[in-house]
């Protein structure tokens, strides 16, 4: 769902009387609910677990357990719709209950931790289209529940340049460069 919030109402009752706070207007007001999964799936198969806004603004993706998908919504920035969302796709996380993903520090390059397959898979963000692409990677790790995206350090770093973001580079075979993954 999406909500409207009315922040000068809310400031103004900061403070105020309990009273006064208990009949006021409310400072939310629903503008949109729309569906993380397809309609032909039933909803009560599914429940959504994390919910981010990519680093630009112009997406929100939401993680599904029991449809296992990753749903990407394009934000209108449009000024009648702006704030609305429209779906862009729903994506197979490549493994079961998608218990949470992360962006590295691009937005290029997504990671989910698919909890019951025992599973992390990458997958490549297009940033004009909102699409994920599967990169052909992933890794086997217990029960993973969280990955982090953690900055590596490198002494002449400041004099390196990117073109373009590559791929999480394997360490040691397992999980992939400048990511973490936590077990439950």
């Amino acid at each position: 769902s999406v909500f409207d919030f009315d922040r000068l109402a809310a400031e103004q009752l900061l403070g105020a009387p309990a009273a006064e706070v208990a009949s006021a207007a409310p400072t939310l007001r629903l503008r949109q609910t729309i569906r993380t999964i397809p309609d032909a799936f039933p909803g009560d198969l599914n429940t959504c677990g994390r919910i981010t806004v990519h680093i630009a603004g112009n997406f929100v993706l939401v993680s599904n357990r029991g449809h296992d998908s990753i749903t990407v919504f394009r934000v209108n920035q449009s000024l009648l719709k702006a704030g609305q969302l429209s779906i862009v796709g729903s994506f197979h996380t490549r493994g079961a209950t998608p218990r949470h993903f992360q962006f590295d520090a691009s937005g290029q390059w997504l990671i989910s931790a698919n909890q019951d397959s025992d599973r992390i898979a990458v997958f490549r963000f297009n940033l004009a289209t909102g699409r994920l692409e599967w990169s052909g990677h992933e890794y086997s790790v217990p029960s993973p529940n969280f990955v982090c995206n953690v900055l590596t350090h490198s002494e002449d770093a400041s004099d390196e340049v990117f073109d373009e973001p590559a791929a999480p580079a394997l360490s040691g075979g397992s999980l992939p460069l400048g990511f973490s993954a936590g077990a439950g």
